[in-house]
């Protein structure tokens, strides 16, 4: 191949191997998969896990902790260019987030939405929308200030950011998570608490509890349900489902599953972050290195809505989905709810993961006391008073399903009633592992699932001996003791796996733009926004898929508003205060980065108007027009520099 020539600065040409290319495009592509799998493999489940050792309220956690685990892309890219290559790719790939989130995400969640439309809480969306639109108001107010830098008077304009307007941006934030700490009071407050979704009915089953129903309030009574209490009900009706189910009478049934099927599972919500480099939900590819291959999935022999009852030996076996204790302070998380195959017997409740050899990684469940639920949204809470006990959330795939998953649950609180008997856990069993490794082999997968592996190893494996992973669980499902000191290891870890990451995709993709001669920020606008939003497009699509729609909004925007005023606010207060002890920043060319921030406020306001039109329900329709106006905008932010 021949060498490529492009005109160097004094106007000659300089020639550049094709093997500079793509090693710059490879080193790019590696860091936005490490940063993506760091953060939501190690970062957010440590996070998660301090979170619940001291007790932070989940909205505060959500907002804090978890925002910065799950933007840490974003932050620490724009960390990386302020600091360290003193370029604008940090900034562009803020704003370039932004308009990605806004457009895409919602276009994807909706379109992977149970009945083709998403209903949002017009609470929530008054909210994350008000502190959006503020946050991009004060980032416009911030950058306005552009002129050429005195010691250059010819030169090109600069911007000049202040410290003030920098700490006012940061300090919106803190008002941002105060008034999402007390939202619930707020809105009380303002409709005198008759706005819909603040409570929801949920009812209580169990010979504990006398099998009574009542309105319970969800912060006070059912505090896990945070991610769920502001979802309209809507949102979990499917267009078409087969609600009854395809039952299955069998003779025999074991842990491991009943007659096996040519079935495909119809979706799932807990698949790994690599998913979307080789397949995504429902694992149809092509089928090869069979002689790996030990035995089925359980979505392989059953479909979702499937379920198995031996009347004869008391055996109901069914699909739920187990809402991750590692995950459970997350706004929103790929992996935060996994999908399992139940079974029931007379006497316990045992289920294994939808991977392979899974009897390997079996959870027998501890006795529990009672049993909360909303049947609105098929969520079902074991609920045990043993302090070294945790409480199990699932969530059934259809009102059938969910009815006779209740039904068994009551059987076994009168069986353990009547029996008096003592708790008996299988300790013997293989550590349960919540999550597959990450040097675990795909065996039976794609060729090309196998080829990504392979050159993905020796990444994942230096990962796997650097980066402590906080999310191995024993047979009963409970964390290891030392699970907080580990979590503090791993985030320390983690924070030098993403300074690393940043510096690693900063650096190349400026080189690449040095190489192209386009600017670092419509860079950043462009691949490098995509890159880092990956994840956070396929958290959403699976969060929809599952009903979890209105929190995939709203998630959208809350990252854009933490993006906006932590990503940038907070990078520049610091380099205003300590790098130029409090005079302006203004290192940032004016390479047209403020008619993007018109570009993010014009969408908004078009988001707006259809909101108010369609009176907050979101249609396949709007999907299609945010993807239409995202090909504009990229068309746009590519053709000022080729054009002008």
């Amino acid at each position: 191949m021949d060498d490529i020539a492009i005109e160097g600065g004094g106007g000659g040409e300089t020639s550049v191997s094709p093997w500079v290319w793509i090693g710059l495009s490879f080193t790019a592509t590696i860091s936005f998969y490490l940063q993506a799998t760091v953060t939501e493999e190690r970062f957010v489940p440590a996070l998660n896990v301090i979170a619940n050792h001291f007790n932070i309220p989940d909205d505060v956690a959500g907002a804090t902790l978890m925002a910065a685990g799950a933007s840490s892309p974003e932050l620490f890219s724009s960390i990386v260019a302020l600091f360290i290559t003193h370029s604008a790719l940090g900034l562009g790939t803020v704003v370039g987030s932004e308009i990605f989130n806004q457009l895409i995400i919602c276009a994807g969640a909706v379109l992977a939405a149970r009945n083709n439309c998403l209903h949002l809480d017009k609470a929530i969306l008054i909210r994350e929308v008000g502190f959006y639109a503020l946050s991009v108001l004060l980032l416009y107010l911030a950058l306005s200030d552009h002129r050429p830098d005195p010691d250059d008077p010819d030169g090109p304009e600069h911007i000049y950011v202040s410290f003030y307007d920098a700490l006012l941006l940061f300090g919106v934030y803190i008002i941002y998570v105060l008034v999402c700490s007390y939202f619930d009071n707020v809105v009380s407050f303002l409709t005198t608490g008759k706005l819909q979704g603040i409570a929801s009915k949920a009812d209580s089953y169990g010979t504990f509890s006398r099998a009574s129903q009542a309105n319970i309030s969800l912060p006070e009574k059912m505090s896990y349900m945070m991610e769920t209490k502001h979802e309209p009900e809507e949102n979990f009706v499917e267009k078409s489902t087969n609600e009854d189910g395809r039952e299955k009478q069998v003779l025999r049934m074991t842990i491991s599953g009943g007659a096996k099927e040519s079935s495909r599972t119809s979706s799932r919500f807990a698949e790994s972050i690599r998913s979307f480099v080789g397949k995504f939900s429902d694992g149809a590819s092509t089928r090869a290195f069979q002689f790996l291959v030990h035995e089925e999935k359980p979505s392989e022999q059953h479909d979702l809505h499937d379920f198995e009852f031996d009347e004869f030996a008391e055996v109901f076996s069914c699909f739920l989905w187990q809402r991750s204790v590692f995950y459970n302070k997350s706004r929103i998380a790929t992996n935060g709810w996994h999908l399992r195959w139940f079974t029931f017997t007379h006497d316990k409740i045992a289920s294994v993961p939808d991977r392979k050899q899974y009897e390997k990684h079996n959870l027998t469940y501890p006795h529990f006391e009672h049993i909360e639920v909303d049947s609105s949204r098929l969520l079902i809470k074991l609920v045990t008073s043993d302090p070294k006990k945790r409480n199990y959330v699932l969530m059934a795939p259809s009102k059938n399903i969910f009815l006779r998953v209740v039904s068994k649950c009551e059987e076994l609180l009168i069986f353990w009633e009547n029996e008096n008997s003592e708790e008996a856990v299988d300790l013997s069993s293989h550590d349960a592992d919540d999550e597959p490794s990450l040097i675990e082999f795909p065996s039976g997968e794609s060729v090309f699932t196998i080829i990504i592996y392979l050159i993905l190893l020796p990444f994942n494996l230096l990962l796997h001996l650097t980066v402590p992973d906080v999310r191995h669980i024993s047979a009963e499902g409970d964390p290891r003791s030392n699970v907080v000191t580990v979590a503090f290891l791993a985030v320390v870890m983690c924070l030098l796996w993403l300074i690393v990451g940043s510096y690693a995709m900063v650096s190349s993709l400026e080189h690449l733009a040095d190489l192209m001669e386009i600017p670092d920020a419509v860079v950043g606008i462009t691949v490098s926004a995509v890159g880092t939003s990956l994840p956070n497009y396929v958290a959403s699509k699976c969060a929809a898929q599952q009903g979890f729609g209105n929190m995939a909004v709203s998630n959208a925007f809350g990252s854009n508003t933490f993006n906006i005023l932590v990503g940038l606010g907070l990078p520049w207060t610091l380099y205003t205060a300590f790098g130029t002890h409090g005079a302006p920043y203004h290192g940032l060319r004016n390479e047209g980065i403020l008619n993007s921030v018109l570009v993010m406020a014009t969408v908004l306001v078009i988001f707006i108007i259809f909101m108010v039109a369609s009176n907050a329900v979101m249609y396949r329709w709007h999907a299609f027009v945010f993807m239409a106006l995202y090909t504009l905008f990229l068309v746009y932010a590519i053709g000022q520099v080729y054009l002008s």
